[in-house]
């Protein structure tokens, strides 16, 4: 892997710093961009593969943070994530409901039962999966994938506190696949979670082998691709099974049953090409990725403000052309994630972590 900087690693920084100014680009651009009789966007129309990564880079940094800390107790555990996943988020809730109230033209209704299940993490889009419990609040949708972040945290202490350390993965792999099983009988909110556990896991793996410094290769890997090889053939299964669900949501590419395979797909990719790449040396990486570490330290929030602040943005409407209008923006809320994330959320934390 990459060399420990300021205790992180820079380069799964720079991939961070990069999925996020992508999920930016993929709700933004227009499906088509054509240049020299080439659509060349179609190349930013894979938004739901960079929440893949950010769930493969959450599991190696939470086993990477794990792993070097000396108190593994529920109350610092809970706390540190709480306030880190807490913290920014409430600043955008309350964006987005004065947002609503400017559009509006007045105080709106705060959607109390919507904002609750976003708290206690419960969202998910509506539009794209079946029997979700809560939508996700004032319709920024990318809020769904905090509510698979933030269960991930309790699962993984769970596990990492009850469970023998040479038993681990096979109870990862039992639970993983049986609601994966269960997901072609009644998919809901619970064997969706611990389905996706899989996925945050290989982050997880790859932590485990860095800091053990085993060698990161094929074979080291073939068991952790087995379960998400099982995992994928059976979403094959439910797709085939429930195709006609293709037909109720609006966009099928990224909604059920579609949706799930195509994100474990992704997984076996990153998987398999993350272990290539560093048989390559990294090549290109530097050329390519490793301006975005510099997004990183405010790449949370840039990905959980982009709707408020340039998907829905209308303010700069008076600039007459649309990649210097859409540009400002961006720069704008790069601008405001830099100081939630690095200035306001560092401050409170201090405050609030002795």
């Amino acid at each position: 892997m990459s060399t420990v900087k300021n205790n992180r690693l820079e380069k799964l920084e720079a991939v961070r710093g990069f999925a996020a100014l992508y999920v930016v680009l993929f709700h933004t651009l227009p499906q088509r961009i054509e240049l020299g009789g080439l659509n060349i966007g179609a190349i930013f129309r894979f938004g739901p593969e960079a929440v893949i990564v950010f769930f493969a880079l959450s599991g190696f940094v939470i086993k990477y943070t794990w792993e070097r800390s000396a108190d593994k107790s529920f109350r610092y555990y809970f706390i540190r994530r709480f306030i880190r996943l807490y913290i920014p988020l409430l600043f955008i809730f309350l964006l987005g409901y004065l947002i609503k109230c400017q559009q509006e033209g007045g105080w709106v209704s705060a959607d109390l039962p919507t904002l609750l299940g976003n708290i206690f993490m419960l969202q998910d889009v509506v539009s794209q999966k079946p029997n979700v419990v809560s939508g996700t609040y004032m319709g920024n949708g990318v809020l769904w994938s905090l509510s698979y972040e933030w269960w991930f945290y309790m699962l993984f202490f769970v596990l990492s506190k009850k469970v023998p350390s040479a038993k681990l993965n096979f109870w990862v792999n039992v639970l993983t696949i049986t609601a994966a099983l269960t997901y072609l009988v009644y998919p809901f909110i619970l064997n969706r979670l611990v389905m996706y556990f899989a996925i945050w896991w290989i982050g997880v793996q790859f932590a485990d082998l860095y800091l053990k410094k085993k060698e990161i290769n094929f074979k080291a890997i073939l068991p952790y691709a087995a379960v998400l090889g099982i995992i994928t053939v059976i979403l094959g299964l439910n797709l085939y099974i429930n195709y006609a669900y293709t037909k109720v949501y609006s966009y099928p590419l990224v909604a059920y049953p579609f949706v799930e395979l195509r994100h474990f797909v992704f997984a076996l990719m990153v998987l398999f090409g993350a272990v290539a790449w560093k048989k390559l040396n990294w090549v290109g990486f530097h050329y390519s990725f490793e301006i975005f570490k510099y997004l990183a330290p405010s790449s949370y929030v840039i990905y959980i403000s982009h709707h408020y602040l340039v998907v829905e943005a209308g303010y700069l409407h008076f600039i007459s052309n649309p990649v210097v209008e859409y540009g400002l923006y961006i720069l704008i809320m790069i601008l405001f994630s830099y100081l939630l994330e690095v200035v306001v959320y560092n401050r409170i934390r201090k405050l609030l972590i002795k």
